[in-house]
């Protein structure tokens, strides 16, 4: 109940950041932030569409449902001859402390990328399946047909599209494995054949948790966190490994925790690797999601009871700037709060609604 009437309190801000991004991408096509904290990539909108459209089901604002298709038709003009989608690194976007060359801009432009192939492609699939428009069905196969050449029997994965230089932007790369779990997981309700993947996706993903560590990229190490929660609700898998997992690295005694700055966390970035002088919201979610997920799925008030559960949630609400956005990060020293990126948006939205 606690869960519930907090999502209902909160609800005004996910209302307004569903507000002003779905206008954005409605009259520009894309989001184009003032200021991000690292560079903008083809990622982001597809997990903005899917919040949106988690919003459209919640509110039934059909505000909400024409900026998940503006997500969806900006992504299909971007869909490259393949079938596959680039990072685009910079193209809406470059960062104020994560910022990439003109050389890493031009060079994730136009190569296939396995994370914006596959969330473009859930994104496309989840508004199918919610609505039953059959619109983009000509892209959304089209994208299917591309990714599952890359299916690796023996990894029980798919390959990495990208190779090189731009494959280092990623902390570790291997953590991305949880968004082609999502859509495949969301394809397999339209494609029949799509079933075969989805069992051997799940234990990859239990892989790369088994693999993560205390200086994992705290969000990411949530959301697996939370799937496997999800997926697998009281196992003694979770009460025992997850839940301890949850605690000490992703939460209570986590080493990305800021003492200046109680419900903030620091980051963990594939060039400058952990620093905590910069607490960022997508981290606090992630653990606040991971707490979240615990308590609805296994045992309510573990986590979400805490004094820690408390300072994150208010951090979290801190970094609203009043007018539709959140902000990023927060300069520890001199409190500056900076950067009104994309994934400051689509997180909270994510958080408030306890979904991911």
């Amino acid at each position: 109940m606690k869960n519930k009437t907090q999502t209902k309190a909160l609800m005004p801000y996910a209302i307004a950041v569903g507000e002003r991004m779905a206008n954005e991408y409605l009259l520009k096509g894309d989001y184009f932030p003032k200021t991000s904290w690292g560079c903008e990539g083809q990622i982001y909108p597809s997990q903005m569409g899917v919040a949106l459209l988690e919003l459209y089901k919640t509110e039934k604002n059909q505000l909400f449902l024409d900026g998940v298709k503006a997500v969806i038709e900006s992504n299909i003009r971007k869909q490259l001859p393949s079938g596959g989608w680039a990072l685009m690194l910079g193209a809406t976007g470059n960062g104020t402390k994560f910022e990439v060359t003109p050389h890493l801009v031009q060079l994730t432009a136009d190569i296939e990328d396995l994370p914006p192939t596959v969330t473009a492609l859930r994104l496309m699939a989840d508004y199918r399946l919610f609505t039953g428009d059959a619109s983009y069905d000509v892209a959304m196969k089209k994208g299917y047909e591309y990714l599952v050449k890359f299916w690796n029997e023996e990894e029980g994965a798919f390959d990495e599209m990208l190779v090189g230089e731009a494959l280092k932007l990623r902390a570790k790369p291997k953590d991305y494995h949880i968004y082609s779990y999502q859509c495949i997981f969301s394809l397999s309700k339209i494609y029949p054949e799509a079933k075969q993947y989805v069992a051997p996706l799940y234990e990859s993903a239990k892989e790369v948790f088994e693999e993560m560590n205390p200086f994992t990229y705290p969000l990411l190490h949530a959301m697996y966190a939370a799937l496997i929660i999800e997926t697998e609700g009281k196992s003694d898998y979770v009460t025992e490994k997850v839940k301890k997992r949850v605690a000490e690295d992703i939460t209570f005694k986590s080493h990305f925790l800021i003492k200046e700055a109680p419900g903030a966390l620091g980051h963990h970035d594939g060039l400058r690797g952990i620093h905590l002088d910069e607490g960022h919201i997508r981290n606090s979610v992630g653990a606040a999601l991971a707490m979240r997920f615990y308590d609805e799925h296994v045992e309510a008030g573990t986590f979400t009871n805490s004094d820690f559960y408390r300072d994150v949630t208010n951090w979290i609400i801190s970094m609203y700037d009043g007018n539709g956005l959140f902000y990023e990060f927060v300069d520890i020293k001199s409190g500056e709060r900076m950067g009104v990126g994309t994934p400051s948006q689509f997180l909270s939205v994510f958080w408030i609604l306890g979904i991911f």
